[in-house]
């Protein structure tokens, strides 16, 4: 992690723990690797900017395909209704 808390910087809260600067750095130290290491393992999982375009992108891409279907579906329905109602005028006029 590039980015460190810098938690030593906030002089209040040390002193309210440790007796002295040398005791809170260690235990700084510490935490930022304890904190460091989590990211480490934790980063692959995390999604970036990029992933996220990517999948808005396919979502889209879904969406207008899914949209395709259904429109493609509703013609079909309608021409098997009038398929279907043909057939019945033509039988019922035998």
């Amino acid at each position: 992690m590039n980015k460190k808390l810098y938690l030593h910087n906030d002089r209040n809260a040390i002193h309210r723990y440790f007796k002295n600067d040398a005791d809170a750095k260690v235990v700084v130290e510490e935490i930022e690797t304890v904190i460091d290491n989590k990211f480490e393992k934790e980063k692959n999982s995390l999604a970036t900017k990029e992933d996220i375009f990517r999948i808005e992108k396919l979502i889209l891409q879904n969406q207008a395909e899914i949209e395709k279907r259904f429109t493609t579906t509703i013609v079909t329905i309608i021409s098997i209704i009038s398929a279907v109602v043909g057939i019945a005028v033509a039988i019922i006029k035998l």
